[in-house]
């Protein structure tokens, strides 16, 4: 998991770049007329006209050329020319429309999404309706948006030639054969080697380039609690007998060990007063590949300031590559949606390092997805042209395979600061992911 930063022009959807050094910002060319890029497709809003006699309109967003990526945009109506909007359920009184904002999704292969507007008198002329679309991505970058108009007319519009594009997502395949599962249960599950007292390889509790992300302007260390004693970093939940790995609060910053304390490399002029926790299966299990089906069966906390991720990172030495099936930004924000994810891949491009992601709002893929009162089960079947992200077996995101066929091992942290930010209340760490198990399905 690496810190994801998109710097974004006007009128331009900018490129996610990632850096396991300093953090990159990458500035894209804005694309013509005001619309929205994504790589080489251009995102528009068609200008759209309604008879005098209608009371609701539909106004096309399209891709002029289909994208292999998810895409996530956000839409809302605004006043326009002489109009006013009502917000719903709230006195119509005066109003032209009802006011609307929600999201529209491109699944790879689709070129045309339509927003409804709902009128609450017939629009007349030389009035208009401004319908606003944004790149949606809180809080990793700003929003580059661009807009287009309904008007009253009584020549016929063009729009009535669109249709909502509706191409579904691969479902999850059945009968494969499960190749690896473990619910964390074991005494000695975990060690600073990957390999347990009897030397069985195991979960390890750090990066294979050691326990700190200084490239992500990380807040926490990766702690190990035998390494570090003051740290808890793992335990079982009693309450449901599941594993948890937490991020913690050290008021006095952790001890190096010798006297001194442990300092970011970022920020030398204050110590470590957090610890992160993770975990990776580097040496227990690395033979993830093509139609590898790999599932985390987790249950987050909603701190501000902590940042967990779900990942898979290559056996061979070197980033990128990185498969990344959920990272969940959680901030003190109030713009915060908690049902939030971010899913994405990073490859080495022509110019270096490359990403492709979606943040993805839950709650459309699921009536009342909730990513902390319950456990969920987020997966990615990696296929040799496509990697299919799955929430509770409901595909919802996909991202041309452009990291290859690995092997690959499995990544599970809670991280502190990076694009979460300075936690807002450290009093309410520990932060905690609960995990009632992992498996990988071959197919």
């Amino acid at each position: 998991m690496r810190a994801t930063r998109r710097t974004l022009l006007k009128g331009s959807v900018g490129l996610a770049l990632t850096t396991i050094g300093p953090l990159t910002v990458v500035d894209t060319a804005a694309a013509a007329n005001g619309a929205l890029s994504f790589g080489d497709a251009i995102i528009s809003v068609v200008d759209t006209t309604i008879r005098s006699t209608e009371l609701w309109a539909e106004v096309p967003v399209k891709l002029n050329a289909p994208t292999a990526c998810t895409i996530v945009l956000e839409y809302e109506t605004l006043n326009g020319n002489g109009t006013i909007g009502a917000v719903p359920g709230a006195a119509a009184a005066g109003a032209d429309f009802v006011l609307a904002r929600g999201f529209l999704i491109f699944q790879p292969g689709e070129q045309v999404k339509l927003v409804k507007i709902r009128l609450v008198r017939p629009l007349e002329a030389g009035k208009s309706i401004v319908v606003q679309i944004s790149d949606f991505g809180y809080p990793l970058f700003g929003l580059a948006h661009t807009a287009g108009e309904v008007r009253s007319s009584e020549q016929p519009s063009i729009t009535a030639s669109y249709a909502n594009d509706d191409i579904p997502l691969p479902p999850l395949p059945s009968h494969g054969s499960e190749v690896f599962s473990d619910r964390l249960l074991d005494r000695d599950f975990a060690s600073d080697s990957g390999f347990s007292p009897n030397g069985a390889p195991c979960w390890q509790s750090r990066l294979a380039t050691g326990r700190r992300q200084d490239g992500n302007k990380e807040l926490g260390y990766y702690a190990d609690p035998a390494l570090n004693p003051e740290t808890t970093v793992w335990g079982i939940d009693p309450a449901t007998g599941c594993r948890f790995i937490q991020a913690e609060h050290h008021e006095n910053g952790l001890s190096d060990g010798q006297g001194g304390k442990l300092m970011p490399g970022w920020r030398k002029e204050t110590p470590f007063r957090f610890s992160s926790a993770l975990l990776t299966s580097r040496t227990l299990f690395n033979r993830i590949t093509f139609n590898s089906y790999v599932e985390f069966n987790v249950r987050l906390a909603r701190i501000p300031g902590s940042w967990p991720g779900l990942w898979l990172l290559p056996v061979e030495p070197g980033w990128p590559p990185e498969i990344d099936v959920i990272e969940a930004y959680i901030t003190a924000s109030p713009q915060y949606r908690d049902d939030v994810i971010f899913s994405s891949i990073h490859w080495k491009g022509e110019r270096g390092p490359d990403a492709r992601g979606a943040a993805v709002p839950l709650g459309l893929v699921e009536e009342g997805a909730d990513l902390f009162s319950r456990f969920n089960r987020f997966g990615c079947l990696i296929g040799k042209q496509q990697i299919v992200y799955y929430l509770n077996d409901k595909p919802y995101c996909a991202m041309p395979n452009l990291v290859g066929a690995g092997p690959w091992y499995m990544l599970m942290d809670v991280a502190v600061g990076g694009p979460a930010d300075e936690p807002s209340d450290p009093a309410a760490f520990p932060a905690r992911m609960h995990i009632a198990g992992v498996k990988v399905i071959q197919f």
